[in-house]
């Protein structure tokens, strides 16, 4: 409850500021909402990898900001998120969200906690997995980004972490970018997604730093004959090191294949991924700070890329829309996942609902 009422003395001086703003160049009241709805059944119990379970949960994210000079705005937003089911808890997590952004035709930066899905990079289920997306969808410190006639390059610095009594440090670099190598269809393009991920102790906690760094460029078609295809073929090179356990670096590597056929709205996506584990700190060096290894902690990837058996199938079909002028997002798919021992199946239903409105101060006579 103290945390609600901090936010809404923070909007409360946002609207402040628009209301004494007449000295700034076209200002505006921004208002809006975001809402999300992530339903993720998994029936891994033929795999080797991956916890059979059902995570159903929402998120609603009230919005008011001031913009001016046509380029700038200062947003002020709260996350509050319910998990179905639990009635004892009405918001399992009230997060606020703050930041400003500057935005022109070719140029964007942010700073301070802004919405993960501000980011435009494809960074493959290797590096964040769609649940990761969903439950962990701020990024915490600056994003800056450039967008060319041919294609786009950003970069981001996510400190989700604080050194403390109570929380661990850790942060996240991410970069990510892509060209297209013909400008006129814009058929034939590469790009790379990178992630630097440092992990470490808190004041409780020692001799945990570990280091997770993660490349994966790509080169990829699209091309239409009666359906949409997208193949890409990426490399994956990690470079990962347990400094308290490990006395060198570990190098583990693969190749994927994503190919994906849409039309409608349905779509088929296939994911076959060829290689090493990329995970081998998840449940190794156990210690009485991580009984059961680093885990999810020290991995924000999708588990089954934790695979030895060197191979990784995952097979969607879905359908994937918008609807009423891009407010309304419905994608849902069943996917069939292979980890090299056995299979499993995964359900899932997103829904996605985006409002904003610019609202003039400026008095036209």
């Amino acid at each position: 409850m103290n945390r609600i009422i901090r936010i809404l003395l923070v909007a409360s001086a946002v609207l402040s500021a628009a209301a004494s703003a007449r000295a700034q160049k076209d200002p505006k009241l921004i208002a809006g909402a975001d809402f999300d709805t992530y339903f993720d059944n998994r029936e891994y119990s033929g795999c080797e990898f991956g916890e059979s379970q059902t995570l159903f949960s929402s998120r609603l994210t009230p919005w008011i900001g001031f913009g001016w000079n046509a380029s700038n705005s200062l947003m002020v937003g709260m996350d509050l998120r319910s998990d179905f089911g639990n009635s004892d808890v009405t918001f399992e997590k009230v997060r606020p969200q703050i930041y400003y952004r500057f935005r022109n035709e070719k140029v964007s930066a942010y700073a301070g906690i802004f919405p993960r899905e501000r980011m435009m990079g494809d960074y493959t289920e290797a590096i964040m997995s769609d649940s990761m997306r969903f439950y962990d969808n701020r990024i915490q410190g600056f994003m800056g980004q450039y967008r060319g006639r041919r294609g786009f390059v950003e970069l981001s610095v996510d400190w989700c972490g604080m050194y403390s009594e109570n929380s661990r440090e850790k942060f996240r670099i991410l970069s990510a970018g892509e060209y297209a190598f013909d400008n006129y269809r814009r058929r034939f393009y590469g790009g790379y997604a990178l992630m630097m991920f440092h992990f470490a102790g808190s004041k409780r906690i020692t001799g945990c730093v570990n280091d997770n760094i993660t490349i994966a460029p790509y080169v990829g078609a699209r091309f239409e004959a009666f359906f949409d295809f997208d193949i890409k073929l990426r490399y994956i090179q990690t470079l990962q090191r347990d400094r308290a356990n490990d006395a060198k670096y570990r190098t583990p590597k693969g190749g994927m294949l994503q190919a994906r056929m849409s039309k409608w709205g349905l779509y088929i996506d296939e994911q076959l991924y060829a290689g090493q584990n990329l995970q081998p700190y998840y449940s190794s060096f156990r210690s009485e700070a991580f009984p059961h290894g680093y885990g999810g902690e020290l991995y924000s990837g999708e588990r089954f890329f934790g695979t030895d058996k060197h191979i990784y199938n995952s097979t969607k079909i879905g359908y994937d829309r918008r609807f009423f002028d891009d407010t309304l997002r419905v994608n849902c798919y069943l996917a069939f996942k292979y980890d090299g021992t056995g299979g499993g199946t995964q359900q899932v239903v997103q829904l996605s609902v985006r409002l904003l409105k610019d609202i003039p101060l400026n008095k036209r006579r």
